[in-house]
């Protein structure tokens, strides 16, 4: 019973946002920072510690938020039930790690090569703007089906790739090896 509570609070505050009027971020876009106006417009919720969205946009009561808490405690606490020892430990090494690089700034994503030249980066440039056109062309394709749009914008980026790569020096194509090998904050991609 309680699952089902929860699974269906949950559905109503992500359909709560999805309707929420998009507008009403308008007029403080830019105060705020591009990544969050991109997650915005992805309709990604962003976290921020003491701001609760569902909460403000249901307009929850008391007993209502308490509530919430104790099944998210308990669910926490089943969850953690299920991990061996050695996952635990695992998490808790991750969790300190992620918290770790979020307090140096290293989290952003930042270029996966830090010593283009102006030309390297002026070509790159062009190509991600000539692929854009590309697959805004493909997406508008009225004739291919969505397995055909898909096929063709996956060769589309692996072609866009192994361009951007012929571009790069031997030490860059190194460098980008060993950056996209690095643990960042999640599974590799």
């Amino acid at each position: 019973m309680k699952k089902i509570l929860l699974l269906t609070l949950m559905g109503l505050g992500i359909l709560s946002i999805q309707a929420q009027d998009s507008t009403h971020h308008k007029s403080s876009d830019k105060k705020v920072p591009l990544h969050e106006r991109k997650a915005r417009k992805a309709g990604i919720m962003q976290r921020q510690p003491g701001i609760h969205r569902m909460d403000s946009v249901l307009q929850l009561t008391e007993a209502q938020k308490i509530k919430l808490k104790e099944l998210n405690e308990e669910y926490q606490q089943k969850r953690m039930a299920v991990y061996t020892p050695e996952q635990k430990a695992k998490l808790e090494q991750f969790q300190k790690n992620r918290q770790h690089r979020m307090k140096q700034g290293r989290h952003q994503k930042g270029p996966m090569v830090s010593n283009l030249t102006e030309e390297q980066k002026s070509t790159m440039r062009t190509m991600r703007e000539k692929q854009r056109e590309e697959a805004a062309l493909i997406k508008a394709n009225t004739a291919l089906s969505e397995a055909e749009k898909k096929t063709k914008l996956k060769a589309l980026h692996e072609a866009n790739r192994e361009n951007m790569r012929q571009i790069l020096t031997p030490e860059q194509l190194e460098q980008l090896k060993k950056r996209s090998k690095s643990p960042m904050d999640g599974p590799a991609r």
